[in-house]
């Protein structure tokens, strides 16, 4: 108890915290929180990178089904809304089969991705490029009509065509078999596909011109 003017008041015992111990614990604040951030930048390089792999081909640098089914219903997004077209192109590698029995599958896997990287060449980036499949590959053209699809897809048959891939010291003919469809009124990522898929047989077929290039 202490007296002040008289009265008696009680008073609570303060205890003092020696100025060595908050700044020990500031500082164990301090590592803490730098620990944190260090371990927020490396969750999120390893979300950006799962996320990274879950929309890429495993061989080449395209994207993979999955994505560009997503990128498909995306388009039909903005044709519904804005109008705007899209082609979607169906690509089948022909003789890989061929190449694998012939020059063994590792040769099999560097046709796809020489393919992949003409493909990849010859598109703008606002359209998509991705392997749907073991030999099936897939675009969408962006604001395409369906004239200037097909003039594209001649040129990439012509292209591959032009110039064999060279693997081992020895030439490897590369083709394909590309069909075309459009964005049309209610049709589902899968219509869309399957219609590419369905003009590409025609073309394999020998039925609808340069498109058919074997």
């Amino acid at each position: 108890m202490d007296s002040i003017g008289g009265a008696r008041i009680a008073v609570d015992h303060l205890t003092a915290v020696p100025v060595d111990s908050i700044e020990d614990q500031l500082r164990d604040v301090r590592r803490e929180r730098d620990a944190l951030r260090r371990e927020n930048r490396v969750l999120k390089i390893a979300v950006a990178e799962l996320e990274r792999v879950s929309e890429r081909d495993t061989l080449t640098p395209l994207f993979n089904r999955r994505y560009f089914l997503t990128a498909i219903h995306q388009r039909i997004a903005r044709f519904e809304r804005h109008a705007e077209t899209a082609a979607v192109v169906f690509a089948d590698v022909n003789q890989l089969k061929f190449i694998n029995d012939s020059f063994g599958h590792a040769a099999g896997d560097f046709a796809l991705i020489q393919i992949a990287d003409r493909l990849l060449s010859s598109i703008r980036a606002t359209d998509v490029a991705a392997r749907i499949g073991g030999d099936e590959f897939g675009l969408i053209l962006d604001q395409s009509t369906e004239e200037g699809a097909r003039a594209q897809v001649t040129r990439l048959c012509d292209m591959l065509m032009a110039a064999p891939a060279v693997y081992d010291g020895r030439e490897i003919a590369l083709s394909a078999c590309f069909g075309v469809a459009m964005l049309q009124p209610d049709m589902t990522e899968s219509d869309i596909l399957a219609a590419a898929d369905r003009d590409m047989y025609r073309c394999k077929q020998g039925q609808d011109g340069p498109a058919g290039h074997r």
